[in-house]
């Protein structure tokens, strides 16, 4: 079956529609389309300064006048202010994610960026825990009450799964399988994932789970507080962070994140390929993934030195 093609009239109409479309009203169509497809808050709060600082600078013109030149007089204008690259790279970053999602929607015909390249930013890693550190701060939990129980579990669900804060808390006692040594995990963008655990990570929420019980009135959240209710994310950061000072760790901010980027930096030391990286920390790009390559080192280099594929084909 032929698809009926758009008539003159109706191409005009929508040229004409296209033509008058401010940028404001098309900032406004992609934060409705991002907000409906599942953007965290902190991500619409990110568009919502971007887009702030371009019409400050570039005012509520028609979309279709936006050109490469007032794109790039806009991006020197930051660099001259003394605006840091990183800032300047997700001011660029933003708006070429807006201005392809207008070329899709047919609002615009070209993206104006495409000739602009997006600063150089330096390549600046994570801190992270050494092995030694972890040690350290998995002893500072002495597990003879429930509630060393209990922070002794989320310390090796931040380790051994990479779990952002949260999606720790955003746990619930009916995504954990024990049996199958699985988590299904509520990540950022409401896009769900399974993760799995490691058999001392699995006794350990055994035990918390024994200790916790199944008491009528409870929330059903996996993490709870002395009340029975579900933690709050500040309490569980103070907590790491005390956790941290008492395993006598100095020169890295113990925190959550800190706890990801570790488990992170750890898997590939142990062989994981960023591939299989990227699915269990819920990544969307995987360029985030690589960078833990990086990291890795040496390590990674003699991982690839015993299981080269080439060496291993050709060996005599």
């Amino acid at each position: 079956m032929h698809q009926a093609k758009n008539s003159p009239k109706q191409t005009h109409y929508r040229t004409q529609i296209t033509d008058t479309l401010s940028l404001s009203q098309a900032v406004e169509m992609f934060t409705q389309h991002a907000r409906i497809h599942g953007r965290s808050r902190k991500t619409l709060a990110l568009y919502e300064w971007v887009f702030e600082q371009v019409h400050q600078a570039i005012g509520d013109k028609p979309l279709s006048q936006l050109d490469t030149m007032t794109l790039r007089r806009f991006l020197s204008e930051l660099i001259e202010r003394n605006w840091k690259p990183t800032s300047v790279s997700i001011v660029h970053r933003v708006f070429n994610a807006f201005l392809n999602w207008c070329k899709r929607e047919s609002l615009v015909t070209s993206n104006p960026l495409d000739g602009i390249p997006a600063p150089k930013t330096p390549k600046v890693f994570p801190f992270i825990l050494d092995e030694s550190q972890v040690r350290s701060l998995l002893a500072a939990c002495n597990r003879s009450n429930l509630h060393e129980a209990r922070n002794y579990a989320m310390l090796l669900l931040f380790i051994d799964c990479g779990l952002r804060l949260n999606e720790l808390i955003g746990l619930r006692l009916g995504d954990v399988s024990l049996a199958q040594r699985s988590l299904k995990v509520h990540g950022k963008g409401a896009r769900d994932r399974i993760v799995f655990m490691g058999a001392r990570t699995a006794k350990a929420h055994r035990r918390w789970l024994e200790l916790r019980g199944f008491r009528t009135g409870y929330s059903d959240a996996l993490f709870i507080d002395r009340k029975g209710e579900p933690l709050k994310p500040r309490w569980v950061q103070q907590v790491i962070a005390r956790l941290g000072v008492k395993a006598g760790i100095k020169g890295v901010r113990v925190s959550p994140h800190t706890l990801r980027h570790t488990a992170a930096t750890l898997a590939v030391k142990n062989g994981m390929d960023p591939f299989a990286l990227q699915r269990l920390l819920g990544w969307e790009n995987i360029s985030t993934a690589l960078k833990y390559v990086h990291l890795a080192g040496t390590a990674l280099r003699e991982a690839h030195a015993k299981a080269s594929p080439v060496d291993r084909l050709l060996e005599t």
